[in-house]
């Protein structure tokens, strides 16, 4: 454990109260690597009456925090204390909360990958097996490693998400963006899968960086495009490498073109 004064369940709410991601990373990790210790500072902050009033500050987003870091730490003790708070009087916004988070007792890891990282597919999303053989296999890649990546979480493709790929960068999480059905067309399926792969290792590269900035910060995004194409010219040595003679010549006709333009 660290040495700091305060145990890593306080430093963790401190970070969530002063918006600090890299404390809530930081302690959030710390637990994780310490389940023995952590458990029952949860479950002692867990059994406060605070529940109870109105939330003021950022007790609404404790309550929520401190109930999946529970999950995580022991899936057990996490269903027994959602039963025992659902028997206590809570606010309304806490019981919402309880609410949405007990749903989280129906899932269970699809896989684990890695250094026993869990997997957790979204349940409209059928093709679970090809999702795990996917991230299985990219995980193996050379070079890649998951350490301290605490979950990965697919979810499926919807016309109001803006993104493929997340970063979280407060749990050290990743989020994949999966279609519902692969596409018909031969060419085009393959580039989606060859793109998803990117993804993967896009969102590794902002893990590996130790990226702190949620959004699309451009000097965050160009180092996890470098880390991205690293593994891809790894893990697909000979594609990539034609790719680049064909792309390359064309790259430089089109800066050759905009010189001119000017």
């Amino acid at each position: 454990m660290s040495n700091s004064k305060f145990p890593p369940i306080d430093r963790l709410l401190r970070g969530v109260s002063t918006g600090h991601v890299e404390t809530v990373r930081d302690a959030w990790r710390e637990a994780l690597a310490d389940k023995s210790e952590a458990l029952p500072l949860v479950l002692e902050k867990l059994n406060s009456p605070a529940w109870s009033e109105n939330p003021r500050g950022p007790l609404a987003e404790y309550f929520g925090i401190l109930l999946s870091l529970l999950d995580e730490l022991d899936r057990p003790a996490f269903a027994s204390e959602i039963t025992r708070l659902k028997a206590v009087k809570l606010h309304p916004a806490h019981k919402r909360t309880l609410d949405l988070l007990s749903e989280r007792l129906n899932d269970s890891p699809a896989a684990r990958v890695g250094p026993d990282v869990p997997v957790y597919i979204a349940s409209v999303l059928h093709n679970h097996a090809d999702i795990c053989a996917s991230l299985e296999k990219w995980s193996k890649t050379k070079g890649l490693s998951l350490e301290q990546v605490t979950r990965i979480d697919v979810i499926p493709l919807t016309p109001e998400l803006d993104f493929v790929g997340l970063y979280r960068v407060n749990i050290s999480g990743i989020v994949l963006v999966w279609p519902r059905q692969e596409d018909r067309n031969g060419l085009v399926r393959w580039f989606s899968r060859l793109y998803r792969e990117f993804t993967f290792y896009h969102e590794v590269g902002h893990h590996l960086c130790g990226h702190l900035e949620s959004g699309s910060i451009a000097e965050q995004e160009y180092e996890a495009d470098k880390e991205g194409f690293r593994f891809m010219r790894r893990a697909h040595p000979i594609k990539m490498s034609l790719a680049i003679a064909v792309l390359w010549p064309i790259a430089q006709v089109l800066k050759a073109y905009k010189r001119l333009a000017k």
